[in-house]
């Protein structure tokens, strides 16, 4: 999820990452009868100069009838989320942020505004998913970091012709402003309590997303996530993966070869995107 993972992925380490001499992200042909599409799992954000991209990532994706990504990220696109962010993300009725978290989640987010060079004020207006976001874009920008996940560096390249989607970005908010208030403070609670750890875990995470050892990465993955509800990562992962079920199985249906890039933690484990196709009876294999 691009918005998303502003939010529950705030620190990448700013630091160079030691990514493997050969780095080879998994990849993974899904086939029926006559046809197949491919399935690449990315992250949304990534340190500056992370190598990736292969010969066959290369090869594949000139071939493919259309690219398939979760949403459009293009600048006109990302302004418009930004818009309807702060329109869900807005106290409109004179609630604070600490009417509804406790004295030790207000204590610990003023803590960490003062580190991260923001003001109280305008947070105290937001709500509790909002806060948890403004809070992570702050830790990254003052980390030195800078947007260079896949999606990002991918779009400009194709015709917006060839571009297909899966969600819009109102879609996408929705995961996170439509989320009750008890899972929102959860969300906000744990964003406070990881942020002193997550550049170690994100930079081991990269290393074995572009290493290639995605079992590792799904292990990592499910540590990090265990401070969230778990009807919060129904909302973030598993509801989502299953939404995507019918528009893929319609590609292969129709014999397009599309690539479809996701976010990786959509293609591991129980209930993935892969695991739930596989079910369906489709020939999954990892050729990368």
């Amino acid at each position: 999820m691009i918005f998303a993972k502003r939010c529950l992925l705030p620190l990448i380490a700013s630091a160079v990452i030691a990514c493997p001499a050969v780095a080879a992200p998994g990849l993974w042909e899904v086939r029926d009868d006559d046809s197949a599409i491919w399935l690449f799992g990315s992250f949304h954000v990534l340190p500056e100069n992370t190598e990736w991209r292969t010969e066959l990532f290369d090869r594949l994706l000139a071939a493919a009838d259309k690219v398939v990504f979760e949403t459009d990220v293009s600048p006109a696109a990302m302004a418009a989320v930004g818009a309807e962010a702060f329109t869900r993300g807005i106290y409109v009725d004179g609630t604070l942020l600490t009417d509804v978290i406790t004295a030790e989640a207000e204590a610990r987010l003023r803590e960490e505004t003062s580190t991260y060079g923001l003001q109280v004020g305008p947070l105290l207006a937001m709500r509790p998913w909002m806060a948890a976001n403004a809070i992570s874009v702050a830790a990254m920008a003052t980390s030195g970091y800078t947007e260079q996940g896949v999606e990002f560096q991918l779009q400009p390249e194709l015709a917006i012709e060839k571009l297909v989607f899966l969600e819009t970005g109102a879609e996408q908010i929705e995961v996170l402003a439509g989320a009750p208030e008890d899972e929102q403070v959860a969300l906000l609670v744990s964003t406070l309590d990881q942020l002193d750890i997550l550049p170690k875990m994100m930079s081991k995470m990269i290393r074995n997303w572009s290493g290639g050892t995605p079992e590792r990465l799904a292990q990592m993955f499910l540590m990090e996530m265990g401070g969230f509800e778990e009807a919060f990562l129904d909302r973030l992962l598993y509801a989502r993966n299953r939404n995507w079920i019918s528009p893929l199985q319609g590609m292969l249906e129709r014999n397009e070869e599309n690539m479809v890039v996701v976010g990786a933690a959509h293609l591991i484990g129980q209930d993935s995107v892969l695991d739930l196709l596989e079910q369906a009876g489709y020939e999954v294999e990892r050729i990368q």
